[in-house]
């Protein structure tokens, strides 16, 4: 297919406002690792790590583009990684205690719905100073802030 088409087609099937692949991915990583531990916890056994590559086959998904998501997270301190044959990925607290805020930020950054609402950004539109609907868009990236709050990685797994 063309590029151009391609890049077209794909855009069109985004919406303007939209989670990332990469936050999809990390809350599918996070739900199975919070199921894992459900199911171990219910059978009271010791918790056992769940590896990435086991997520990747499951889901048939790309383990190379999991691998770095995961890694994401680790940094983002939602997920532990213990080495060796056995190893895997285990969750660094309960799900009911993981905000969806949480994962988007330690996957993209922090959550705004127009760059100059970026702490981290250096340049904005040349109206930043006398921007007429930023207060706005101010007040509606506060909302979808405590929204995003507001929901945990417990409701991923029911």
């Amino acid at each position: 297919m063309n590029k151009k088409i391609e890049t077209s087609l794909r855009n069109k099937t985004r919406g303007a406002l939209h989670l990332t692949q990469q936050v999809d991915y990390g809350i599918l990583i996070l739900a199975t690792l919070a199921k894992a531990e459900k199911l171990r916890s219910e059978a009271q056994k010791e918790p056992v790590s769940t590896s990435i590559k086991q997520i990747a086959e499951e889901n048939s998904l790309s383990f190379l583009f999991l691998q770095k998501i995961a890694q994401k997270l680790s940094k983002a301190k939602l997920i532990a990684s213990e080495r060796g044959k056995f190893g895997g990925y285990t969750l660094t607290k309960k799900p009911e205690k993981i905000t969806l805020k949480e994962i988007i930020e330690g996957l993209e950054g922090k959550i705004s719905v127009v760059p100059c609402l970026r702490a981290d950004t250096t340049t904005c539109c040349k109206k930043n100073k006398k921007c007429a609907i930023k207060a706005h868009l101010s007040a509606l990236n506060k909302e979808m802030e405590n929204f995003f709050l507001s929901k945990t990685l417990d409701s991923f797994t029911k």
